[in-house]
């Protein structure tokens, strides 16, 4: 057993709220004498632990003894599915899908070992000597039968889990020596499948079926990187430092995937996830449009005066803040913090915020005029920037990449924006400078 556990939190054996079944969790060590053959960086092992936990899933299932573990017996299958369902992140900086059986801080390679919270549901039974008897016999076959199943796991897989999170931690690390805020290698695939239990994008599983991995365009530069725990050279897409990079294309296109995706790269994911070569640093924003209650928020430099029904000044707003002052509130306060990235999601921002409007007040910046005034304002921020109906935004940036047909391609900034011009100029004749007159198709 670890030295500490907290009892009630990490270590219980409690009726069901409907007391139809007994839950239970404590830690337990188990000894893995292969783990002595891998001279791997334990600050890696959690590919390794997350290669066993996965193991112990699929056995489960064969396995009578381990039944336990998804409540076989209680008629309440359903809602224990989640300690056996399936999870490709190995480790995250967060407290991310800590309802999934997954590495974490209760789930570690340790001296002896490695440590397990063990969790399960049996039967409900009242109280009793004989029930305690029958209870411990069946959670001591339980254990065993992990026990015997994690001696079964192949090194060769604990060792591929190992170096594919080593590989992540060191091209992580690597990112700011090459200027980069994130690396998208190519073979990437950022699609995802959702279930019941990973119903969000960092923690769905990869897409079944047709899925099309990202390469990146050699206009587009693409640079290469030494992996540390396989020793492998991969080459793909860095975006930099300081860059404005966007994202384009047509409706459902993959454009808040690939996004989505980056995001993602704050993770380390076991092999076969799909995002193990797509690392990006940690720190950056996701500003969106949800309108909040402002209390001395700086709106600056967006915003030049005070919206109505607001009080303070622009560096210090008070009140219900609209969508744009909101994310205007959100992009200020990422750039005061020196965030490294900022992503611009065009689903879920606030357009009139983004590109110049013809009835915007004329106190109102928008993030596209701002680009274009004066880069200094965002220091070595980089934004990244996902949309097709943002035009005007799309063309302050340094480097395009259009996803068609889910493919990604190259786009010239200067012919974005001579095309981009000569649509302007095509739209302008659709509307009508008197009453009933147009220039359409002149």
């Amino acid at each position: 057993m670890p030295d500490t556990y907290r009892l009630g939190t990490d270590a219980y054996l409690v009726p069901s709220p409907d007391r139809q079944d007994l839950l239970f969790s404590f830690p337990v060590v188990f000894r893995v004498p292969v783990i002595d053959e891998i001279s791997l960086p334990l600050s890696a092992s959690a590919g390794a632990v997350h290669t066993i936990i996965e193991y112990c899933k699929q056995s489960s299932m064969k396995d009578t003894r381990m039944g336990i573990l998804y409540g076989a017996g209680t008629g309440n299958q359903s809602r224990y599915q989640v300690h056996i369902e399936p999870c490709t992140i190995a480790s995250s900086p967060s407290a991310l899908a800590s309802h999934l059986w997954r590495p974490d801080d209760e789930n570690v390679l340790c001296p002896h070992g490695i440590r397990l919270s063990i969790r399960g549901a049996l039967p409900y039974l009242p109280l009793s000597s004989t029930n305690i008897t029958h209870v411990q016999s069946d959670i001591g076959s339980y254990l065993a039968a992990l026990a015997d199943c994690i001696h079964k796991v192949p090194v060769r897989q604990i060792k591929r889990g190992w170096e594919t999170v080593l590989d992540q931690l060191h091209l992580r690390s690597e990112l700011s020596r090459m200027g980069l805020v994130c690396f998208i290698g190519d073979g990437t695939r950022p699609a995802r499948s959702f279930t019941r239990h990973r119903s969000w994008h960092r923690v769905a599983g990869p897409k079944e079926g047709v899925h099309i991995p990202f390469y990146c365009p050699t206009e587009l530069s693409p640079v290469e990187v030494m992996l540390a725990g396989s020793n492998q050279t991969v080459s793909g897409l860095g975006i930099k430092r300081g860059e404005i990079f966007a994202i384009t294309g047509s409706n459902a296109e993959g454009k808040s995937t690939l996004l989505n995706a980056i995001q993602a790269g704050v993770d380390d994911h076991a092999p076969g996830d799909g995002r193990e070569v797509l690392v990006t640093v940690p720190g950056g924003f996701s500003p969106d449009a949800t309108g909040i209650e402002l209390k001395g928020a700086d709106l600056r430099p967006f915003f030049g005066g005070i919206p109505p029904g607001m009080s303070g000044t622009p560096d210090s707003v008070c009140g219900q803040g609209s969508g744009s002052a909101s994310m205007a509130y959100r992009i200020s306060d990422a750039l005061r913090r020196e965030a490294p990235y900022i992503v611009i999601d065009e689903d879920r921002a606030a357009q009139n915020l983004m590109v110049p409007c013809y009835m915007s007040h004329s106190k109102i910046r928008s993030l596209a005029f701002l680009l274009a005034e004066d880069r200094t304002v965002f220091g070595d921020t980089s934004f990244i920037i996902a949309g097709s109906g943002m035009e005007l935004l799309i063309a302050q940036a340094d480097r395009i990449l259009r996803l068609c047909q889910h493919q990604p391609y190259a786009l010239s900034v200067p012919k974005y924006r001579e095309g981009l011009y000569e649509f302007y100029e095509k739209m302008a004749g659709m509307v009508p400078k008197k009453s009933g007159e147009r220039d359409v198709g002149k």
